[in-house]
């Protein structure tokens, strides 16, 4: 099927930027929200976005003409009607995903397939909002959508292969490097793989067991990452996210309880949600979008917080859990071990893939931390520290 226009629904940080590339790449682009000033300052963003790509001698055509290309509507039912692809890019509501499904269905041609964006949110239960499920597919875009190659697709049980094969074909026209999540379970692949590196640093924080940018400083300059574990959930706004996501995820287990099949992972960021995201949620401390977060950034701009090196924390004390985490992923089918190195690479600016650290701080040294870890943890946590079979028999797993 051939893709001319797009729809993008939801005229945020994340809508804006993904109107921004589909026009770039040629295409003709609705961007739909329900305010007309934030319509406006969508493509105010795509502009400013769009000159320093043009500055940098990185785009063919002009940014007017590239602009020009954008439209914007207010009304939903109008924006999708003549769509070839919409993709929703609104906050993470499950009932505010389904409702615009719904409208969507009702309104876009019968050929139109509908992605979301959800970080984390059930694919199947947005898809059975529609009356064309097998047209509803993942499509969960890295941040900022114009500079960022990553792109995860999910295939709920509904996808049919030609939804997946046209997505691919759109991501290569956007010039996006993707990977496909086998599982439509909590978080997909990406972010899941990561989540192991996230829950452990809260953890240890909220257990007084190390300090943010004592955990930070180990990421950056002991890992080697481009942030800090804590400077990324400024950078997106992860206290609104998980907050908000947390009640759409507890809803859908409700019906859905197989969507987060490990008790402990969803234990752990219950924790983490309740004693850590949800004050910060109250006072909105979310980050860069507020100008307070873990760190302070003056006038909502980032600004690179200053974190000196010498932290005394042994790196292996966070990414023995997030291997496990990562493991988990492997023998469960989510992704394999190259889906996730290419993830970390390449969504998360790693030097190295997530499995690459096994050679570094070797199997044995991971086992133990991670069994010290599990002797120590509370009842319901510990299964989060249970050492993964596919780290058990690491050999053979990377001889496979």
């Amino acid at each position: 099927m051939s893709i001319n226009k797009v729809a993008v629904i939801g005229g945020g940080l994340m809508g804006s930027g993904i109107a921004q590339v589909g026009a770039t790449a040629g295409q003709d682009v609705c961007l739909i929200d329900v305010s007309e000033s934030v319509l406006q300052r969508a493509l105010a963003r795509a502009s400013s976005s769009l000159n320093r790509l043009y500055a940098k001698g990185t785009l063919k055509e002009t940014p007017d003409t590239i602009l020009k290309r954008i439209g914007t509507n207010t009304d939903l039912a109008k924006g999708v009607s003549g769509a070839d692809y919409v993709i929703e890019a609104v906050f993470e509501d499950i009932g505010l995903k389904r409702q615009i499904a719904r409208a969507v269905d009702s309104n876009a041609p019968g050929h139109a397939i509908l992605a979301t964006n959800t970080s984390g949110l059930s694919i199947a239960v947005i898809a059975e909002a529609t009356g064309r499920p097998e047209k509803v597919i993942g499509m969960h875009w890295s941040n900022p959508p114009a500079i960022m190659r990553f792109i995860e697709l999910i295939k709920s049980k509904y996808t049919d292969e030609g939804t997946l094969q046209c997505t691919l074909e759109l991501c290569k026209r956007y010039e996006k490097d993707p990977v496909i999540a086998r599982k439509d379970i909590w978080f997909f692949l990406a972010v899941r793989a990561r989540c192991g590196l996230s829950l452990e640093a809260c953890l240890m924080y909220l257990n007084k067991e190390a300090g943010i940018r004592e955990i930070d400083s180990t990421c950056r300059y002991e890992l080697g990452m481009p942030l800090g574990v804590f400077e990324v959930m400024d950078f997106s706004g992860f206290a609104d996210i998980i907050t908000r996501g947390m009640k759409s995820t507890e809803n859908i287990l409700i019906t859905y309880p197989g969507f987060e099949p490990w008790p402990a992972f969803l234990g752990a960021f219950r924790r983490v949600a309740e004693e850590l995201f949800r004050p910060m949620a109250d006072e909105q401390l979310f980050g860069v979008k507020t100008g307070k977060g873990f760190y302070s950034y003056p006038e909502g701009k980032y600004v690179k917080p200053d974190i000196p090196g010498g932290s005394k924390l042994d790196p292996i004390e966070l990414m023995a859990p997030a291997l496990n985490v990562a493991a988990w992923c492997v023998t469960h089918g989510v992704g394999t071990i190259s889906d996730i190195d290419k993830s970390m690479k390449v969504a998360f600016g790693w030097p190295k893939g997530m499995f690459d650290y096994v050679d570094d701080f070797g199997i044995g040294r991971i086992v133990s931390t991670l069994k010290a870890k599990q002797a120590k943890a509370p009842q319901p946590l510990r299964g989060l520290y249970e050492v993964d079979p596919l780290l058990v028999d690491w050999k053979a797993a990377r001889l496979a």
